[in-house]
């Protein structure tokens, strides 16, 4: 076993985080750097490639030079990262355009396409059930923010940029060529491709692209790149890059995982049915399961797992969570000169502090329940649904910002019950979910989860650094210095455990079906205000 340190990088939404870790899977230290998220369009969302290596680069060099780090001292390099961008090369892959991440649902103008006539659920039933379902056992959703819409959308929108394309990177591919000069994506992010043939053969997943599913919709295979384990070493950081990153040359770069399958990972529930939850800029509830299972109608299933081949990660996955809380501080309780003179620290303290002075249900003093619908860019798990929106439901006078801030923690813990209910339905019910995410930083939030979903919730330590630990454990994985499922748990701790309080029982139970209540009731109503959007 090297005594090696490894350098994590977690490619997400908002920002590039490098993190150096210790070879027993300790947080050391990390380096951030933020980017732009580009809408240019209703239903578009973009990044710029260029402020992916940009930011690696700056977080790099500054991590190194803080920690007086030598780099002869890394023994490998890995990644989590945000799921579901596309983006094209050419055969130099240079990029075509800016990426179209997985907020990006411009394709939803072609589902007609994926999906035509006659249809249920939304659906043409032979291709759903007797194509996707059985290849790769789930679908893209309703919201045409999967990489098959995207696809189309640029044969009939750009097909300049199309007919250019050498291949469709994800988020990390592009990185992980930038540092080898190898062009590869892992089974995780190929998996909700939904291109990917997931069936077993010999007791594994067959893990190659569906040769019958892209000529369905005449996608060339050519253009997707190889499919390689999360645990794989892909290649070796150049001597170009060294130079630039201030690195040794020769690192072994680990392929790495998606943020939700390396998250998972390190939750530590990793045993087969334990569930974990997760409070980051989207939510999720998620487990490592050794059968395919899916509810269509309510966008939960399985994708492919970073654990060796015969797992399975069983998803309810949510388009926003710790997202709505960024919005509210953005745009409603402050302005952007109070933000620049307070610590961000101490605005979450304030928040946490707000919320413990109101009433669970975010109760006035006229004894008005105030409720928040967290869906702010539609929804995937457990509605499927782009144009069902977010908004406060029975506000009153009586309510002030505490009752705002209260009601967005539990309306983002309503969700994630739903999303909860989903994925227990389809296994069986845990008595206790893992919990990771920089929401779960908030010790009032992870209470709400436990007393919303009636469930101890266990946080893990360094809850924000999950993605990039659970990297940490696929390098070590991928290096031979951890043999199987039960070794993984020695290198994941929870830091504190959150019991539901029962004399909330009653109050939760009656306020989650009123929550979800409220989306049935406006379902029609939210397609009609938005079905003009894109």
């Amino acid at each position: 076993m090297s005594n090696g340190l490894f350098l994590s990088y977690d490619l997400g939404t908002t920002a590039t985080k490098a993190v150096l870790i210790s070879n027993n899977i300790k947080f050391l230290a990390s380096s951030v750097a933020q980017y732009d998220t580009i809408f240019p369009k209703q239903g578009y969302a973009e990044h710029d490639p260029k402020d992916w290596w940009r930011t690696l680069k700056s977080t790099t060099i500054d991590l190194v030079s803080k920690t007086n780090t030598n780099p002869e001292d890394i023994a490998a390099i890995t990644f989590s990262s945000q799921m579901q961008g596309l983006l094209p090369v050419d055969r130099n892959c240079n990029p075509l355009m800016n990426a179209m991440i997985w907020l990006d649902g411009r394709g939803v103008k072609y589902l007609k396409k994926v999906f035509p006539w006659p249809r249920i659920m939304g659906y043409n039933p032979y291709r759903l059930f007797l194509k996707f379902l059985k290849i790769t056992g789930g679908s893209p959703g309703l919201s045409g923010k999967d990489q098959i819409p995207k696809i189309i959308w640029l044969k009939h929108e750009a097909p300049d940029i199309y007919d250019q394309t050498y291949k469709f990177l994800d988020v990390k591919d592009y990185i992980i060529y930038k540092l080898t000069g190898e062009v590869a994506t892992s089974t995780d992010l190929a998996y909700v491709w939904w291109l990917m043939d997931s069936r077993k053969k010999d007791g594994k997943p067959i893990n190659e692209w569906s040769k019958s599913l892209c000529e369905m919709y005449k996608i060339d295979m050519d253009k997707l790149p190889e499919i390689k384990r999360p645990t794989d070493i892909i290649g070796n950081v150049s001597a170009s890059a060294a130079q630039e990153l201030g690195l040794s040359t020769g690192i072994p770069v680990v392929c790495g995982a998606g943020d939700m399958t390396s998250g998972a990972i390190a939750s530590g529930a990793c045993l087969d049915g334990e569930l974990h939850c997760q409070i980051g800029t989207s939510g999720w509830v998620a487990g490592h399961v050794r059968e395919r299972r899916v509810n269509i109608t309510a966008y939960t299933g399985c994708v492919g797992s970073a654990l060796p081949d015969q797992f399975y990660l069983v998803t309810g996955h949510q388009e926003i969570a710790g997202a709505c809380l960024e919005w509210v501080k953005n745009n409603i309780l402050y302005f952007k000169e109070q933000l620049e003179e307070t610590e961000k620290k101490e605005v979450y303290q304030i928040f946490d502090n707000l919320v413990s002075e109101c009433e669970p249900g975010a109760k006035g003093d006229g004894g008005t329940y105030l409720m928040f619908l967290p869906w702010l860019h539609g929804e995937r798990c457990p509605l499927d649904d782009d144009n069902v929106r977010g908004g406060l439901i029975n506000l009153s006078l009586d309510h002030d910002r505490r009752h705002l801030l209260r009601a967005v923690f539990e309306g983002v813990a309503m969700n994630a019950r739903w999303a909860l209910d989903t994925v227990e339905n389809l296994y069986s019910s845990v008595d206790w979910l893992a919990i990771i995410g920089g929401g779960a930083k908030s010790d009032v939030w992870c209470q709400i989860y436990a007393n919303v979903m009636n469930r101890q919730i266990k946080r893990v330590e360094n809850p924000q650094e999950a993605g990039a630990l659970g990297a940490g454990i696929i390098a070590k994985l991928a290096l031979g210095e951890i043999r199987d499922v039960s070794g993984i748990k020695e290198y994941c701790h929870y830091d504190h455990e959150f019991r539901p309080d029962p004399k909330y029982r009653d109050l939760y139970d009656n306020l989650y079906k009123e929550f979800k209540q409220i989306y049935k009731q406006n379902k029609n109503w939210f397609k009609r205000m938005n079905k003009n959007k894109s």
